[in-house]
Protein backbone atom coordinates (compact mmCIF):
# COMPACT_ATOMS: atom_id res chain seq x y z
CA UNK A 1 0.00 0.00 0.00
CA UNK A 2 2.64 2.45 0.94
CA UNK A 3 4.43 2.04 -2.39
CA UNK A 4 1.40 1.84 -4.93
CA UNK A 5 -1.27 2.66 -3.10
CA UNK A 6 -4.91 0.58 -1.60
CA UNK A 7 -6.59 0.91 -5.18
CA UNK A 8 -3.80 -1.84 -6.14
CA UNK A 9 -4.33 -3.80 -3.21
CA UNK A 10 -8.40 -3.56 -3.80
CA UNK A 11 -7.65 -4.47 -7.41
CA UNK A 12 -6.03 -7.53 -6.83
CA UNK A 13 -8.54 -9.04 -3.96
CA UNK A 14 -11.05 -8.60 -6.89
CA UNK A 15 -9.23 -10.08 -9.75
CA UNK A 16 -8.70 -13.51 -7.14
CA UNK A 17 -11.42 -16.09 -7.87
CA UNK A 18 -11.14 -17.32 -4.35
CA UNK A 19 -12.38 -21.07 -5.11
CA UNK A 20 -8.77 -21.28 -6.04
CA UNK A 21 -5.57 -20.66 -3.53
CA UNK A 22 -4.98 -16.68 -3.49
CA UNK A 23 -1.33 -16.17 -4.86
CA UNK A 24 0.56 -13.02 -4.53
CA UNK A 25 4.29 -11.32 -5.37
CA UNK A 26 5.94 -9.29 -7.03
CA UNK A 27 5.65 -10.27 -10.58
CA UNK A 28 1.88 -10.71 -9.67
CA UNK A 29 2.03 -7.34 -8.18
CA UNK A 30 3.50 -5.84 -11.44
CA UNK A 31 0.36 -6.89 -14.01
CA UNK A 32 -2.05 -5.84 -11.54
CA UNK A 33 -0.47 -2.21 -11.46
CA UNK A 34 -0.47 -2.42 -15.27
CA UNK A 35 -3.80 -3.12 -15.40
CA UNK A 36 -4.53 -0.31 -13.07
CA UNK A 37 -2.89 2.13 -15.35
CA UNK A 38 -4.09 0.61 -18.05
CA UNK A 39 -7.73 0.91 -16.44
CA UNK A 40 -7.10 4.64 -15.60
CA UNK A 41 -5.55 5.86 -18.42
CA UNK A 42 -8.53 4.68 -20.54
CA UNK A 43 -10.53 6.62 -18.19
CA UNK A 44 -8.26 9.73 -18.79
CA UNK A 45 -8.53 9.36 -21.98
CA UNK A 46 -12.84 9.58 -22.57
CA UNK A 47 -12.69 12.47 -20.30
CA UNK A 48 -9.71 14.18 -22.30
CA UNK A 49 -12.40 13.78 -25.59
CA UNK A 50 -15.52 14.97 -23.16
CA UNK A 51 -14.23 18.88 -22.27
CA UNK A 52 -16.35 20.46 -24.34
CA UNK A 53 -19.46 17.98 -24.11
CA UNK A 54 -22.85 18.63 -22.44
CA UNK A 55 -25.09 14.81 -22.26
CA UNK A 56 -27.87 16.74 -21.92
CA UNK A 57 -27.67 19.31 -25.22
CA UNK A 58 -24.67 17.33 -27.46
CA UNK A 59 -25.43 13.62 -27.18
CA UNK A 60 -27.03 12.66 -30.39
CA UNK A 61 -30.26 10.34 -30.78
CA UNK A 62 -29.40 7.17 -31.58
CA UNK A 63 -30.32 6.71 -34.96
CA UNK A 64 -27.92 9.14 -35.72
CA UNK A 65 -25.04 7.09 -34.09
CA UNK A 66 -22.49 5.39 -36.26
CA UNK A 67 -22.16 2.13 -36.81
CA UNK A 68 -18.88 1.87 -35.14
CA UNK A 69 -20.69 3.79 -32.45
CA UNK A 70 -23.40 1.14 -31.94
CA UNK A 71 -20.98 -1.27 -32.23
CA UNK A 72 -18.97 -0.41 -29.21
CA UNK A 73 -22.19 0.48 -27.19
CA UNK A 74 -23.15 -3.42 -28.10
CA UNK A 75 -20.29 -4.40 -26.61
CA UNK A 76 -20.78 -2.41 -23.69
CA UNK A 77 -24.12 -3.52 -23.38
CA UNK A 78 -22.94 -7.38 -23.15
CA UNK A 79 -19.79 -6.27 -20.47
CA UNK A 80 -22.78 -4.52 -18.84
CA UNK A 81 -24.43 -7.79 -18.41
CA UNK A 82 -22.01 -10.20 -17.66
CA UNK A 83 -20.62 -7.53 -14.71
CA UNK A 84 -24.12 -7.34 -13.14
CA UNK A 85 -24.51 -10.91 -13.17
CA UNK A 86 -21.01 -11.62 -11.93
CA UNK A 87 -22.02 -9.06 -9.01
CA UNK A 88 -25.16 -10.71 -8.37
CA UNK A 89 -23.13 -14.16 -7.37
CA UNK A 90 -20.72 -12.55 -6.25
CA UNK A 91 -17.57 -13.08 -8.83
CA UNK A 92 -15.74 -10.47 -8.90
CA UNK A 93 -13.07 -11.31 -10.37
CA UNK A 94 -16.06 -11.63 -13.54
CA UNK A 95 -16.64 -8.25 -12.93
CA UNK A 96 -12.74 -7.26 -13.20
CA UNK A 97 -11.69 -9.37 -16.23
CA UNK A 98 -14.78 -8.29 -18.18
CA UNK A 99 -14.35 -4.96 -17.59
CA UNK A 100 -10.33 -5.07 -18.28
CA UNK A 101 -10.37 -7.41 -21.73
CA UNK A 102 -13.71 -4.86 -22.99
CA UNK A 103 -10.78 -1.58 -22.34
CA UNK A 104 -7.56 -3.51 -23.74
CA UNK A 105 -9.89 -4.95 -26.76
CA UNK A 106 -12.42 -3.32 -27.50
CA UNK A 107 -11.39 -0.17 -26.71
CA UNK A 108 -7.70 0.61 -26.90
CA UNK A 109 -7.16 -1.54 -29.25
CA UNK A 110 -10.20 -0.59 -31.47
CA UNK A 111 -12.49 1.66 -31.16
CA UNK A 112 -10.26 4.53 -29.36
CA UNK A 113 -8.20 3.91 -32.06
CA UNK A 114 -10.32 4.46 -35.05
CA UNK A 115 -12.03 7.46 -33.72
CA UNK A 116 -9.03 9.43 -33.16
CA UNK A 117 -9.12 11.37 -36.64
CA UNK A 118 -13.39 12.13 -36.56
CA UNK A 119 -13.08 12.72 -33.02
CA UNK A 120 -9.86 15.49 -33.50
CA UNK A 121 -10.29 16.81 -36.85
CA UNK A 122 -14.68 16.50 -37.45
CA UNK A 123 -16.19 20.07 -37.02
CA UNK A 124 -16.78 21.00 -32.86
CA UNK A 125 -20.54 20.33 -33.23
CA UNK A 126 -20.95 18.02 -36.14
CA UNK A 127 -22.91 14.96 -36.07
CA UNK A 128 -19.48 13.05 -36.50
CA UNK A 129 -17.80 14.25 -33.59
CA UNK A 130 -21.08 14.54 -31.25
CA UNK A 131 -21.69 11.00 -32.29
CA UNK A 132 -18.15 9.73 -30.86
CA UNK A 133 -18.72 11.61 -27.93
CA UNK A 134 -22.12 10.19 -26.86
CA UNK A 135 -20.78 6.56 -27.16
CA UNK A 136 -17.90 7.89 -25.29
CA UNK A 137 -20.00 9.51 -22.37
CA UNK A 138 -22.30 6.12 -22.00
CA UNK A 139 -19.36 3.81 -21.78
CA UNK A 140 -17.17 6.18 -19.25
CA UNK A 141 -20.91 6.44 -16.76
CA UNK A 142 -21.50 3.17 -17.27
CA UNK A 143 -18.06 1.52 -16.54
CA UNK A 144 -16.90 4.21 -13.85
CA UNK A 145 -20.12 2.72 -11.74
CA UNK A 146 -19.76 -0.82 -12.50
CA UNK A 147 -15.58 -0.15 -11.33
CA UNK A 148 -16.95 1.68 -8.23
CA UNK A 149 -16.97 -0.71 -5.56
CA UNK A 150 -14.18 -2.45 -6.54
CA UNK A 151 -11.67 0.97 -7.51
CA UNK A 152 -13.60 3.30 -5.11
CA UNK A 153 -10.99 6.61 -4.86
CA UNK A 154 -10.47 5.90 -8.37
CA UNK A 155 -13.69 6.10 -9.76
CA UNK A 156 -14.89 8.94 -7.53
CA UNK A 157 -12.12 11.27 -8.69
CA UNK A 158 -13.09 10.15 -12.28
CA UNK A 159 -16.42 10.75 -11.59
CA UNK A 160 -15.66 14.58 -10.15
CA UNK A 161 -13.91 15.11 -13.51
CA UNK A 162 -16.94 13.34 -16.07
CA UNK A 163 -19.85 15.92 -18.03
CA UNK A 164 -22.94 17.18 -15.79
CA UNK A 165 -25.60 15.50 -16.78
CA UNK A 166 -29.19 15.81 -15.30
CA UNK A 167 -29.93 13.27 -12.73
CA UNK A 168 -25.92 12.95 -11.80
CA UNK A 169 -25.41 12.19 -8.12
CA UNK A 170 -22.71 14.12 -6.40
CA UNK A 171 -20.61 10.71 -5.52
CA UNK A 172 -20.57 7.96 -7.50
CA UNK A 173 -21.14 5.65 -4.97
CA UNK A 174 -24.86 7.29 -4.50
CA UNK A 175 -25.74 5.91 -8.53
CA UNK A 176 -27.37 2.97 -9.32
CA UNK A 177 -25.82 0.30 -11.04
CA UNK A 178 -26.42 0.47 -15.28
CA UNK A 179 -29.79 -0.93 -16.03
CA UNK A 180 -29.40 -4.10 -18.92
CA UNK A 181 -29.97 -2.43 -22.21
CA UNK A 182 -31.37 -3.65 -25.52
CA UNK A 183 -29.33 -4.35 -28.52
CA UNK A 184 -27.34 -1.89 -30.38
CA UNK A 185 -26.96 -3.75 -33.72
CA UNK A 186 -28.44 -6.98 -35.54
CA UNK A 187 -26.09 -10.15 -35.29
CA UNK A 188 -25.87 -9.53 -39.02
CA UNK A 189 -24.30 -6.54 -38.76
CA UNK A 190 -22.00 -7.93 -35.89
CA UNK A 191 -20.82 -10.49 -37.79
CA UNK A 192 -19.86 -8.07 -40.44
CA UNK A 193 -17.85 -6.10 -38.34
CA UNK A 194 -16.38 -8.78 -36.99
CA UNK A 195 -14.96 -9.66 -40.45
CA UNK A 196 -14.00 -5.99 -40.84
CA UNK A 197 -12.00 -6.42 -37.63
CA UNK A 198 -10.24 -9.43 -38.81
CA UNK A 199 -9.26 -8.10 -42.25
CA UNK A 200 -8.20 -4.89 -40.11
CA UNK A 201 -5.55 -7.06 -38.42
CA UNK A 202 -3.85 -8.51 -41.47
CA UNK A 203 -3.66 -4.79 -43.03
CA UNK A 204 -2.13 -4.33 -39.57
CA UNK A 205 0.37 -6.84 -39.39
CA UNK A 206 1.18 -5.40 -43.53
CA UNK A 207 1.34 -1.62 -42.29
CA UNK A 208 4.34 -2.79 -40.20
CA UNK A 209 5.91 -4.49 -42.42
CA UNK A 210 5.98 -1.69 -44.71
CA UNK A 211 7.33 0.40 -41.71
CA UNK A 212 10.09 -2.03 -41.18
CA UNK A 213 11.10 -1.40 -44.76
CA UNK A 214 11.22 1.77 -44.62
CA UNK A 215 8.64 2.26 -47.47
CA UNK A 216 6.34 4.56 -44.63
CA UNK A 217 7.40 6.09 -41.53
CA UNK A 218 3.63 6.76 -40.51
CA UNK A 219 -0.12 4.87 -41.22
CA UNK A 220 -1.38 7.57 -42.95
CA UNK A 221 1.68 7.85 -45.33
CA UNK A 222 0.19 4.11 -46.58
CA UNK A 223 -2.50 3.62 -49.94
CA UNK A 224 -4.03 -0.08 -49.22
CA UNK A 225 -5.03 -2.12 -51.99
CA UNK A 226 -6.98 -5.27 -51.33
CA UNK A 227 -7.71 -7.90 -53.36
CA UNK A 228 -10.59 -9.81 -52.06
CA UNK A 229 -12.61 -13.10 -52.94
CA UNK A 230 -16.21 -12.62 -53.45
CA UNK A 231 -16.90 -13.86 -50.02
CA UNK A 232 -15.14 -10.27 -48.48
CA UNK A 233 -15.49 -7.89 -51.19
CA UNK A 234 -19.25 -7.67 -50.77
CA UNK A 235 -18.70 -6.46 -47.08
CA UNK A 236 -15.42 -4.27 -47.92
CA UNK A 237 -17.53 -2.98 -50.96
CA UNK A 238 -20.63 -2.04 -48.08
CA UNK A 239 -18.23 -0.25 -46.01
CA UNK A 240 -15.63 0.99 -48.66
CA UNK A 241 -16.25 4.79 -47.27
CA UNK A 242 -15.06 3.83 -43.74
CA UNK A 243 -12.21 1.46 -44.62
CA UNK A 244 -9.63 4.61 -44.66
CA UNK A 245 -10.63 5.23 -41.15
CA UNK A 246 -10.98 1.67 -39.72
CA UNK A 247 -7.24 0.81 -41.13
CA UNK A 248 -5.78 4.78 -40.32
CA UNK A 249 -4.78 5.11 -43.58
CA UNK A 250 -4.74 8.06 -46.41
CA UNK A 251 -6.31 5.61 -49.00
CA UNK A 252 -7.71 2.31 -49.87
CA UNK A 253 -8.55 0.75 -52.93
CA UNK A 254 -10.16 -2.50 -53.27
CA UNK A 255 -10.36 -4.71 -56.42
CA UNK A 256 -11.62 -8.19 -56.72
CA UNK A 257 -9.24 -11.08 -56.81
CA UNK A 258 -9.14 -14.48 -58.24
CA UNK A 259 -7.49 -16.39 -55.25
CA UNK A 260 -9.54 -17.46 -52.42
CA UNK A 261 -7.63 -15.47 -49.76
CA UNK A 262 -7.31 -11.60 -49.19
CA UNK A 263 -4.61 -10.33 -50.57
CA UNK A 264 -2.91 -6.80 -48.74
CA UNK A 265 -0.63 -4.45 -50.72
CA UNK A 266 0.79 -1.33 -49.03
CA UNK A 267 2.07 1.82 -51.48
CA UNK A 268 3.06 5.23 -50.30
CA UNK A 269 -0.55 7.58 -50.70
CA UNK A 270 -0.48 10.14 -53.26
CA UNK A 271 -0.70 13.80 -52.86
CA UNK A 272 0.48 15.87 -50.03
CA UNK A 273 0.45 15.76 -46.29
CA UNK A 274 -2.92 18.28 -44.81
CA UNK A 275 -0.96 20.16 -42.08
CA UNK A 276 -4.32 19.89 -39.80
CA UNK A 277 -5.31 16.35 -40.37
CA UNK A 278 -1.87 14.49 -41.51
CA UNK A 279 -3.94 12.62 -43.77
CA UNK A 280 -2.10 12.58 -47.50
CA UNK A 281 -4.79 13.89 -49.82
CA UNK A 282 -4.87 15.14 -53.26
CA UNK A 283 -6.71 17.84 -52.59
CA UNK A 284 -3.90 19.88 -50.37
CA UNK A 285 -2.97 23.10 -52.26
CA UNK A 286 -6.33 23.86 -54.02
CA UNK A 287 -7.81 26.29 -51.01
CA UNK A 288 -7.22 29.86 -51.65
CA UNK A 289 -7.82 30.57 -47.67
CA UNK A 290 -6.23 27.38 -46.50
CA UNK A 291 -3.76 26.10 -49.14
CA UNK A 292 -1.95 23.56 -46.66
CA UNK A 293 -5.22 21.93 -45.42
CA UNK A 294 -7.48 18.88 -47.91
CA UNK A 295 -10.65 19.46 -48.37
CA UNK A 296 -12.45 18.00 -45.78
CA UNK A 297 -10.20 20.52 -43.13
CA UNK A 298 -10.74 23.34 -45.62
CA UNK A 299 -14.78 22.81 -44.61
CA UNK A 300 -13.91 22.61 -41.26
CA UNK A 301 -12.10 25.14 -40.96
CA UNK A 302 -14.66 27.27 -42.82
CA UNK A 303 -17.55 26.45 -40.12
CA UNK A 304 -15.01 28.25 -38.15
CA UNK A 305 -14.22 31.17 -39.91
CA UNK A 306 -16.73 31.94 -42.60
Amino acid sequence: IAKNGAEILRLWAAMLNYKEDARFGQEILARIVEAYRKIRNTWRFMMGNLYDFSPDTDAVADKDLLWLDRWILEKLAEVRARALKAYEEFEYHTVFHSIYDFFSVGLSAFYLDVIKDRAYCSAKRSVLRRAAQTALFTVLRDTLTLMAPILPFTAEEAWEATPAFNGKESSVHLELFPAAGGRWLEPSRLAEIDALIAIREKVLKELEKAREEKLIGNSLEALVTLRAPSSQAEILEKYQADLPALFIVSAVTLERGANEALEVSVGRAPGEKCERCWNYSTDVGRSREFPTFCARCDDVMKTVFP
